[in-house]
Formats: C-alpha cells, structure tokens, sequence
C-alpha cells in the first residue's frame, strides 16, 4: 500500500465515528473471517469421514472406535499444543474478552494455532463443546491480522476484532443479527453505533458466504415451531425456572471441575478428559458429539424418558469435563444440545401427567435452547435472536421472551450466579475490566487529534528557546538532545510560572508512542502528572510527527464521557 494513502486511511480509522474506512476494512475483515471458519467446518467434515463417521455421531461407532477416538484426540491436542510453543493454553470466547479489554483484540498467533487444530480434532472426536468457541477466537484473529498488516490504529483494531467475531459466528450458523447481538453483548459488553454499523456488515458477509458455500439450509431445519397456545404459557414459564437452575447447576459442575484440575499438567488434564469422554462412550454411545448433533438424538428418541433423562445425564457430565478441562471447544453448542434434552424430558414429563394437552416437541425443543442460553451466558437478547435464526420462525419470539426472563432472573439474582464466561476469567486470574477513562480513551486514535504544527529545537541556547517561545505564540516548543548512549531524548519547554519576573524556563522530559496508539495510552503515560505530552512517531522514535498533550486528552475525555 502507497505510504499517502496508508497515512489517509490510519486517519480514518483513528476516528471514534463510523466512517467508510472502517466499514470496508470491517467488511473485508469480515470476509477472510468467513472464509477461515468456512475451511474450519470443511476440516471437520472431512476428518469425520476419514474414521468413518459419515452419519456424524447419529449411529454409534464399533466400541473400540469410540474407545480410543477421544483419547487418542487429547494426545494429538497435547502435541500441538507443544509444538505451537504457547507458555499458556488459553483459547475460546473468555479468552477474546479478555484480549478485546486489556489488547484491543489482538490475538496471539500461537493460541490461534491452538484453537485451528485443536478445535478440529475435538469436534471430530465426538467432545461435547461446540464450534462457536473457536469460531470467535479464529474470526477475531483473522480480522485484526489484515488490520495489522494496512497498520491501523487500535483503536480501529478493537473494531476488526469484533467484525470478525460476528463475521464468524454468522458462517458457522447463518445467524446474522444473533452474531450482531452477541459481539455487543457478551464480547464488546456495550453498545456503540460507529461499532455496530460496521459488525453489521461483516455479519452480513459471513452469512451470505455461508449461504453459497454450504446453501440457506437452518441448523434445525428438522425442527418446525408451532403457535403455543396461551393455556400453554404458564409450562413455558415453569420450564423457564427448570432451565434457571439445569444452568446453574451444570455452571457450577463446570467451574469446579475447572477448580480442580487448575494446577494439574496440560497432559494430565487432557487425558483424563480423553479417559472420561471414551468411558462415556462405552456405556451411552449417544453422548459422542457436540451439543447440536444432541438435538438429532431427542427428535429420534422422543418420549422415551430413561433413554433421554440418561442422555441428559450425560452430556452434562461430558460437557462439563471437556470445557473444564481444557478441550479447545465452544460453550454454546453444549448448551444448546443440554436445553433441548431438558425440553423433551420436561415435555415427556408433562405429558406423562396428562393435566394438559400435548404440547409442541419441537416448539418447546428451541425454548429449551433459548433458556439454558440466557441462563449460562447472561445475554438474554442473543439467546431470543439465536432461536428465531436457528428456527426461521417469528412464532417463537413470545414464548421464548417467557422462558428467557424466568431462566436469567433464576440464574442472576435468585442464585446470584454470573455469566459462565465472566466465571471463568475470574478464575483464570484475565482481567476483563477497564476503568471508565480508559473504555472512553481507547475509541480514539491519537492521529485523530494529535497537533502536528510544533516547533522541533536540536539542543538550542537559552537565547534561542525564548525567541522561539515568543515567537510560538500557541505552538508547542521541543528540544532534542542526545544521551550518552547516542539515543535522541526529548523535552517539552515552557515558562516556569513560578519563577517570577525572571524568563526561567520548564523542561519536562517527555516519552514517545506508535502512531497506531490510543488515548487511553497516552494517559497511562501522563494522566497522574495531569500535565506533560507525548511524542508521536511513525516507525521509530527519532522523528516525531506529532504531540498530544494533556489538554488535547482531558478535552477528549469530556467529550467522550458527556
């Protein structure tokens, strides 16, 4: 890319508003995003296929098969592991929130490694996680990755993680305003035009891509929601209370697990989890497979209760032990596949009783799914979007409002119990909070607002910095001078106030950052003193290209926080 036009469009981007450069680098970003999950999806197909899965978990596989596949799965996870080189294994949805908060997105490529290969292999060995995990962390990746290599600001990089992440998610299911919601709700946790208008686009891009690579088909095509009938609800609103405390339950199951393995070895917990997947398999052949393929087994096994409760039993126990113990896989689909079996078996139930007529299987199916959502992850909206996406269904939407609001509130505030993914990087020690005044600085890049028209002084006499400083008027002065190690150190000059009718003079040395940089990095640097600038530079630190000063932050931030 030309330097002019490299220089225009990090001008751009390094604005807080929604601009064209942001749309289309966003909608570009969106795109390689789509096609990264879209080789992603490919890669399980065909690794299915090599051991003979072509049903994909629907008919159960020779024992020994499904014996040795999950073990021999964790061994192939652990070595890649190994050979990527990663001092830490963090991976999936916790991860990118943490990255989004404390590195604007930026992924390292050894985790994303990690994710590729190993997210693969557990969906292929049949592990109870979803691929919306490595979906978000790869789409994420692949985005910033292109806004890193056209050098656009952070704060614009922030941007391409989250049109990545949506890009993502879109291409793994073809829901599109879900993916939207769930970048601002769960990932970014706020909601800002100049942010969404570019997510929008890129989840667009990653559903139409998806559409003409895999065709329009709904993940639950085989499903067909119904009108409920209003004697119906309050069984709507009771299996909202089930669906509050399954979540609760299966939170709790999980994070302790996670408690408990903390200090083992990666290989440790590895197998033991290969161990306990494959013995599952032994007993309850249909506890293979990720959360979506759960649903296939309920629709084929409807009304029979031992067969469901045991299912139930165990993918909770299965998706428990993967997802605490490291698998690289996603918590969506698990629980996806959980609330679906608590649906059949809450239906079963009812009509066991026969107090009310039969209700709606496949209806009460996608409330299930909607349910154990907002109960586990805390995003009501996502949850509601996700099943009327999934269904293609608009009949849905009351219904499943009703089961959401007794789930969430369940979980949230009768239980207390946060989000699965907020638990999660608290216990992992990941910070995922800023501070009001870095949140608002991050938005804006500081060639947005740095004064490039300054005065540059190499080591002048006292004579020299006065006349310049008279004739400045409102320019900022600058002196450079040399260390004893031939490295350029550089000082902003002002007039010491305090030193009377005497022109004494003020010099604070002052420190320099990448052009790409936020404000919010600036006032790491100078925010406690309240005064000082920094030097901004293109490629290195000898040659400035511009300065903020104190002033130019304290002034951004009372526009941003009004």
């Amino acid at each position: 890319m030309a330097p002019l036009l490299r220089q225009q469009l990090r001008k751009q981007l390094a604005m807080p508003t929604t601009t064209i450069a942001i749309c289309l680098l966003g909608l570009a970003g969106g795109v390689l995003a789509a096609l990264m999950i879209a080789g992603f999806r490919f890669a399980i197909e065909y690794g299915a296929h090599l051991i003979g899965n072509d049903t994909y978990w629907q008919e159960p596989l020779p024992t020994t098969l499904r014996f040795t596949i999950p073990i021999a799965a964790a061994l192939l996870i652990y070595g890649i592991f190994r050979l990527s080189g990663s001092r830490y294994v963090r991976m999936g949805i916790p991860y990118v929130i943490h990255r989004m908060k404390q590195h604007y997105g930026m992924l390292p490529w050894r985790s994303t490694v990690n994710q590729f290969f190993g997210g693969i292999i557990a969906l292929i060995a049949g592990y109870s996680v979803g691929r919306e995990g490595p979906a978000v962390h790869l789409g994420a990746a692949a985005s910033t990755w292109l806004g890193f290599h056209v050098d656009a600001p952070k704060n614009a990089l922030r941007t391409l993680a989250a049109c990545g992440i949506a890009a993502a998610i879109a291409a793994s299911f073809n829901t599109p305003l879900a993916a939207m919601v769930l970048v601002m709700e769960v990932v970014l946790r706020e909601y800002k035009v100049h942010v969404f208008i570019p997510v929008m686009l890129s989840a667009v891009a990653g559903s139409l891509i998806t559409e003409e690579i895999f065709g329009v088909a709904s993940e639950l095509a085989m499903l067909s929601a119904q009108d409920i009938p209003t004697t119906q609800l309050p069984w709507v609103v009771i299996l909202g209370v089930v669906l509050g405390v399954v979540g609760v339950i299966f939170k709790k199951l999980m994070l302790d697990v996670m408690d408990t393995v903390k200090d083992m070895s990666l290989l440790t917990r590895l197998l033991f989890a290969g161990i306990i997947t494959a013995s599952l398999a032994v007993i309850i052949p249909t506890s293979l497979g990720p959360g979506l393929t759960a649903i296939e087994q309920v629709i084929n096994h409807q009304g029979e209760m031992s067969l469901l409760t045991t299912l139930l039993l165990a993918k909770l126990f299965a998706a428990a032990i993967a997802l605490g113990m490291g698998i690289p896989g996603g918590l969506i689909g698990a629980v996806f596949g959980i609330g679906a079996i608590i649906a059949a078996v809450f239906v079963g139930a009812v009509d066991v009783l026969g107090i009310q007529q039969a209700l709606s299987f496949d209806s009460f199916i996608l409330l299930g799914m909607a349910g154990i959502l907002a109960a586990c992850i805390h995003a009501p909206m996502a949850a509601l979007l996700a099943i009327v996406e999934l269904s293609r269904s608009v009949e849905i939407i009351i219904p499943a409002m009703l089961v959401i609001v007794p789930a969430y509130l369940i979980s949230s505030q009768l239980f207390k119990s946060k989000s699965i993914f907020i638990a999660q990087l608290e216990l992992q020690d990941l910070p995922y909070q800023l501070a009001p005044v870095h949140v608002a600085l991050q938005k804006t890049g500081v060639e947005n607002v740095m004064e490039t028209d300054f005065k540059l002084l190499l080591e002048p006499t006292q004579n020299e910095l006065v006349d310049s400083l008279e004739s400045a008027q409102a320019k900022t002065v600058i002196v450079m001078s040399v260390d004893e190690d031939n490295q350029p150190l550089y000082r902003l000059v002002s007039y010491d106030i305090t030193a009377g009718d005497s022109p004494s003079l003020s010099y604070t040395p002052i420190k320099g950052l990448r052009i790409t940089s936020t404000l919010a990095e600036v006032y790491d640097e100078i925010g406690q003193q309240r005064r000082g600038a920094v030097y901004i530079y293109e490629s290195n630190g000898e040659h400035p290209c511009g300065i903020v000063t104190w002033e130019t932050v304290r002034k951004a931030l009372q526009r941003e926080l009004a």
